[in-house]
Formats: structure tokens, C-alpha cells, sequence
């Protein structure tokens, strides 16, 4: 019996994280297989593309990785898959993928993964501070729990924040114990942090650097720091840098830094960290006229922000604890700083253009409120510390034993509360794409035409929004399983080629876009049946001009012509 108590207790905290991310994404864990979250997302645009990002990567990896940039969308364009988080690392859900072949459950597996992992980490870091039992029980539900996470989860990317844990937690191990294999191991934290979410590894550098003082102390001018930092960069270079240069590449001229006028729309305002993603149990929020909020939504939870403030006067006071305390509370300050983009002024001066201007990757990022995302991780650390302190003095100053366990109770059942006070709602979801429906002009297209042939879906989008290009990603979707060139697509960055399209195939089936199609070779048209462009295809092709059809889906409701070479026209 002991022998099965030491097997299982290092598996408690795992498996308690486990369903702890399953109980937040509940029911998803009833249909992982034809299901996706949606977050606050209004539209399933993105969770879309990402199911065709982790498709990808898995379908490059059973190929050596061959071909990894040029991804097939936007045809003729080549390193198509530079323009958005290219997520290498959810080569990890690849088995999934492969045994099932469904598309859906390797996403679902990898966001509950990434969940699990969120709370898990955070444990294992707090744990290092040999704070009182309950408290890396609470803070790793805080992160695990994360109201900014949650309202993110239909962006995948986003959700794993375990990395910047890994990555604070790999630079305090060699503050203690600097070795060369401590600085590989940081250095491989922080890469982990950037392949899994470019924003994260791309916004945590700058704060991290400029808050590591306060752990190096003295260290810092010893060569045996220098030496571990060294092999840090190395080793991170080394991973990163391949691809930081590819995403930095510009294919076609057209990628250049964002305006500031841009940027400060998507930048953060002091207000904004006082307004939760969701409604609070107290309705404070709804008192303060906060619930129809037009800007970000970032507060992490007043019982959060009020314990982070007693554990900063707490870590400062006690010594072992103070620079720790100074770098959790100099990152988030400086995370906080930037997060409000070019609206932050000093004497006219806007910090975050001088960053625009000289370091590369911040012109191009566009959201900018998600440095918020450090700031909620050190609330968290903050709030620890704060919850730890309170039971010490409860501990140490109060002599009666009954009014001692009363105030180490509402300790506990404060942090606890505080864990769950911005709770996830229901969390909405979007019905995975019928795949037995459209099965029929799939499979068509995956058997009977060359694995060479370039299609063109139509309808084109049209609209500006994200909701605009669902059907785009609808069209990928189902392009993981035919394997053919489109020249539709969905990105973070649209090329040029694209966009030339936009307007002409508004008209398609007209002679500029049927000419256009042509020039990017184009073999073959798949148009929706219920599309206002149906109509106008069907009698292009009953003409025999340009158009052939080809098959017809009554059941999709999908029609697919053959675009007749404009030499035999």
C-alpha cells in the first residue's frame, strides 16, 4: 500500500489539472471530435485556421518537414505560411491526427493540453518558494483558470502561457546555480515560449531582460553567469532565429510596420484592467456602468489585484523573498507600461515607438493589449506571495488556537475564492464542418484530378471582418483532406496576390476574373450552388466558354468546373 502511495502522489497534481482543464472547458470533453471552443470570438474564422495550422504542420512533419513554408493557400505565393503563428510545436497532437485522422480531436487534444500544462507548471514553479501546502494548489488553479486565457481560447496560440512559467522559473534556477546547462535549459524555455506563440516569446524578451537584475544581483559579474547567459543565447538563437528571419521576410514589399494610429486602437487603456472579460459574481463591474465596455477586457479579479498588493508589501518586507518581489512586480510593471502601446506619453515621449522603430517583430505585431498577458501572470505570483504572508502572521501572531484556525480558513477560502471569482461562463462552441456532407466533391477533387492542380473556391471573401473569412477557412478545412493548391487563404498577413483578387472575383464569373484565374493557373472552380455566383457559372458553362463542368454534389450542394485553358477558347 505504501509502495502504490508514493507511485501515485507524483501524479496527483498532474491529474488534477487534468480535470480541472477539463471542468472549465466542459462539455467539450463529451465531443472533442466535432466541436470547437470559440472563447469571445464572433466568428469560428480562427479556430478554423488553426485546425488547418496544426493540420499542416502535422502533414509536414509525416514528410520531413518538406516544403514547411510554402504552405498551400494563396497560390501562387510561395512562404504562404510565414504570414501567421506557424505553431511548430503542435507537431505534438501529429499522432492524434494520424490514428483517428480526425482533424477536430487533434486540436481539442492539444488546447486541453495546453490547459492542463497552464496549471500544472504554475504548481511546479510555486512549489520552488516552499510556500505553505495550499498555495501552489491555488495559484496554479488561478492560471489554469485565467480569465484572460478563457476569453482567448477559440485563438489556440494564446493559450499556452505554461512557457513564460517555464521560462521565469528557468532563469530563477540559474540565479541560484549558474551553469552552462542551467542557461541551455533557459534558453530552451524561452524557445518553447516563441514556437508555440511568436507574441509571447516576442513580448516577454524586453520585460524579462530588463527585470532579471533583480534575481542576478551580484551574480551578474561573476564569468560563471556570463558563461550559463551565453549558452542561453546560443541555444536560443540557435532555435529561434530560423524562424524569427523567415516570418521577418518580406515576399512581396508590402509588410511594413503599422501605423501609430494603428497600433493605439489595439493598444490598452488604464481602464481597461479594471473591467473583467466577464461579468463579476459581485456585479461590481455592472454597479461601475461597466457592462456594455466597448474597450479590452483585462481585469484579472479584484480579489487577485488586492492579495498581488499585500504580497508585494509582504515580499519586500521579508528579505529572502525581496528580489523575487522586485522581479515579479518590475515585469508586470513594465508589461503594463507597454501594453498601452504609442498612448502611453512621458513628457511627449512614446516609449513603445522607440521600440516600433528599432527592434524588429514590434512594427508588425498588432496586438499590443496582450502584454497583458505577463501582467496576469505576476498578479498571480504577486497574489501568492500576498496569501503566503497572510498565513504566516496568522501562524505566528495569533496565540488562541481557535481564532488561529479561523484566520488561516479564510486565508485559504480567500485565495480559493479568488481563483474562481472571474469563472469562464458556458463556454460556446461552433459545430466542426460536416464532413460526411461534402464527402462526395472532397474526395472528387483528392482522387480524380492531378496532385498538382491549383482550385479557386468561390465564394471569394469580401468583407474587411474576421467573421468576412469563415468561408475561407471552411475551404481550408476541407482542403486537409483533398491536398490541393488554393489560391484562397486566410493569415494574419494577406500578400498582394491575394488581395489583386479580391475586387475581380466580386464579378466572377466575368472575363477579368475568368483572364485572372488564368494567370495564376487555375485549374479548377469549386463554387457553393446557393452562392450568388452559381447562376452565372452554370450558364458560362452551358455555353461551353471558359467553364466545364465537371461533378455536381446535390448533397453539399457544390458544383465544380474545370477552367478550360484560354488556348482552346
Amino acid at each position: 500500500m505504501r509502495i502504490l502511495k508514493r507511485l501515485a502522489r507524483p501524479l496527483a497534481a498532474p491529474a488534477v489539472f487534468l480535470l480541472l482543464a477539463l471542468a472549465a472547458t466542459w462539455p467539450l470533453a463529451v465531443s472533442p471530435a466535432s466541436r470547437l471552443p470559440m472563447g469571445t470570438e464572433s466568428a469560428a474564422t480562427v479556430p478554423l485556421f488553426n485546425v488547418w495550422t496544426v493540420w499542416w504542420n502535422a502533414d509536414r512533419a509525416a514528410t520531413g518537414y518538406d516544403g514547411y513554408w510554402d504552405a498551400p493557400i494563396f497560390y501562387p505565393q510561395t512562404g504562404a505560411f510565414s504570414f501567421s503563428e506557424p505553431l511548430p510545436l503542435s507537431v505534438v497532437a501529429a499522432p492524434v491526427m494520424w490514428i483517428t485522422g480526425n482533424r477536430i480531436l487533434a486540436y481539442n487534444t492539444l488546447l486541453i493540453v495546453c490547459l492542463w500544462l497552464n496549471g500544472w507548471v504554475a504548481y511546479r514553479l510555486l512549489r520552488r518558494f516552499h510556500f505553505y501546502r495550499p498555495i501552489p494548489w491555488i495559484g496554479g488553479a488561478m492560471v489554469a483558470l485565467s480569465p484572460l486565457v478563457h476569453s482567448w481560447l477559440g485563438v489556440l496560440q494564446l493559450v499556452p502561457v505554461f512557457g513564460i512559467l517555464w521560462t521565469v522559473a528557468a532563469l530563477c534556477q540559474l540565479s541560484r546555480r549558474p551553469t552552462p546547462v542551467g542557461g541551455m535549459v533557459l534558453g530552451g524555455a524561452f524557445s518553447f515560449t516563441y514556437l508555440m506563440c511568436a507574441y509571447y516569446g516576442l513580448f516577454l524578451l524586453l520585460p524579462l531582460m530588463l527585470s532579471a537584475v533583480w534575481l542576478l544581483g551580484c551574480r551578474i559579474r561573476q564569468w560563471r553567469m556570463w558563461r550559463a547567459l551565453l549558452a542561453a543565447l546560443l541555444v536560443g538563437g540557435m532555435i529561434c532565429l530560423p524562424f524569427a528571419i523567415r516570418q521577418g521576410r518580406i515576399t512581396d514589399g508590402d509588410r511594413s510596420a503599422h501605423t501609430e494610429q494603428y497600433l493605439a486602437q489595439l493598444s490598452a487603456m488604464v481602464p481597461d484592467y479594471l473591467v473583467p472579460p466577464w461579468p463579476h459574481w459581485s456585479g461590481a463591474a455592472d454597479q461601475t456602468g461597466m457592462d456594455g465596455y466597448a474597450g479590452f477586457r483585462l481585469c484579472p479579479g479584484y480579489l487577485k489585484l488586492g492579495l498581488a498588493a499585500a504580497g508585494m508589501v509582504f515580499g519586500l518586507l521579508a528579505r529572502r523573498r525581496r528580489r523575487w518581489t522586485l522581479f515579479c512586480l518590475s515585469l508586470l510593471c513594465v508589461a503594463f507600461a507597454l501594453s498601452l502601446g504609442p498612448l502611453l506619453r512621458i513628457f511627449g515621449w512614446q516609449p513603445y515607438m522607440l521600440l516600433v522603430d528599432h527592434l524588429p517583430g514590434f512594427g508588425q505585431a498588432r496586438n499590443v493589449f496582450r502584454f497583458a498577458v505577463l501582467v496576469h501572470l505576476m498578479v498571480v505570483l504577486l497574489a501568492m506571495m500576498g496569501l503566503h504572508g497572510m498565513l504566516t502572521l496568522a501562524r505566528r501572531h495569533i496565540c488562541r488556537d481557535g481564532l488561529r484556525r479561523l484566520a488561516i480558513t479564510v486565508t485559504i477560502a480567500t485565495g480559493m475564492l479568488a481563483a474562481v471569482e472571474v469563472l469562464p461562463p458556458a463556454q460556446p462552441f461552433c459545430q466542426a464542418p460536416d464532413d460526411a456532407a461534402n464527402r462526395k466533391w472532397v474526395n472528387w477533387l483528392a482522387t480524380r484530378t492531378p496532385a498538382d492542380s491549383v482550385i479557386v473556391c468561390v465564394p471569394f471573401p469580401f468583407r474587411p471582418d474576421v467573421a468576412g473569412y469563415q468561408q475561407e477557412t471552411q475551404w481550408m478545412y476541407w482542403q486537409t483532406f483533398h491536398g490541393r493548391k488554393m489560391v484562397n487563404g486566410y493569415s494574419g498577413h494577406f500578400p498582394r496576390t491575394f488581395l489583386d483578387l479580391k475586387m475581380p472575383m466580386a464579378a466572377f464569373p466575368a472575363p477579368e476574373s475568368i483572364h485572372l484565374l488564368h494567370g495564376r493557373g487555375v485549374n479548377y472552380c469549386v463554387v457553393k450552388r446557393d452562392s450568388i455566383f452559381a447562376e452565372a457559372a452554370w450558364r458560362l458553362a452551358a455555353r461551353g466558354s471558359d467553364l466545364e463542368p465537371v461533378l455536381h454534389d446535390d448533397t453539399a450542394l457544390m458544383d465544380i468546373y474545370r477552367l478550360i485553358p484560354a488556348s482552346m477558347n
